[in-house]
C-alpha cells in the first residue's frame, strides 16, 4: 500500500490508483454507508471520495512506516469519506424544522446494553434510522465531534444536533427492544 501512495502522489501512477481503489474500496463504501442508507448514493459517495482523494494524495504525509502507514493512510481516506458525506446530506437537506426542544424535555436516555449485541446487529439498527439522525449519532457518539462541531459541519443549530441525537438514541432503543422480543419468540 506504502509504494502504491507514494507511486500516486509523485506520478499520478494509474495501476497505484487501481490498487488503492481495490484495497480500500471496501472500507470506504462502509464509512458511507454510515451516513446514508441508498446503496447507490452510497456508492456514488465513495468513488467521488476515490476522485478527491487522488487529486489530493500529494497533500497526504506520513512519517509512518508498513502497516502504521496504511492506517494513517486509511484514516485520511476515511476523513474524505465522511467530509463528501457530509457535503451530501447538507446539500440534501432533509431536515425537518425543528424547535427548539431541550433534551431534558425530551426525558432521560437511558441504554441497557447486553453482551450479546454483535457490531453487524448495531450497524442493521443503525440502518434503520432517518439519514439526519444517522449521521448526527456517527459524527457525535462514532466520530467524537461535539454538538456544537455537528452543528457547524450540517449548518443547524446546535440545539438541533441534540435533538436528533436524543431521537436516534431513542429510536435506536426501540428498535433493539424490538428485535430483542423478535428474537425471544423463536
Amino acid at each position: 500500500m506504502e509504494s502504491a501512495v507514494k507511486d500516486c502522489a509523485q506520478h499520478g501512477g494509474e495501476g497505484s490508483q487501481a490498487f488503492i481503489y481495490r484495497s480500500c474500496y471496501g472500507y470506504v463504501l462502509s464509512i458511507t454507508l454510515r451516513y446514508v442508507k441508498n446503496e447507490f448514493d452510497a456508492e456514488e459517495l465513495t468513488n467521488e471520495s476515490f476522485m478527491r482523494a487522488f487529486n489530493k494524495i500529494a497533500t497526504f504525509s506520513s512519517k509512518e512506516e508498513g502497516p502504521r502507514f496504511e492506517k494513517s493512510f486509511r484514516s485520511w481516506l476515511a476523513r474524505i469519506a465522511a467530509n463528501i458525506s457530509i457535503d451530501f446530506l447538507r446539500a440534501k437537506k432533509q431536515l425537518v424544522a425543528l424547535d427548539d426542544i431541550s433534551e431534558q424535555e425530551l426525558g432521560p436516555n437511558q441504554v441497557n446494553v447486553s453482551g450479546d449485541l454483535e457490531v453487524a446487529d448495531i450497524l442493521k439498527l443503525l440502518e434503520r434510522l432517518p439519514e439526519m439522525q444517522r449521521a448526527i449519532f456517527n459524527l457525535y457518539e462514532v466520530e467524537g465531534y461535539s454538538h456544537e462541531e455537528v452543528a457547524t459541519m450540517l449548518e443547524i443549530p446546535e440545539s438541533t444536533s441534540r435533538t436528533y441525537l436524543t431521537r436516534a438514541k431513542k429510536k435506536l432503543r426501540k428498535l433493539y427492544l424490538e428485535s430483542i422480543d423478535i428474537t425471544a419468540k423463536f
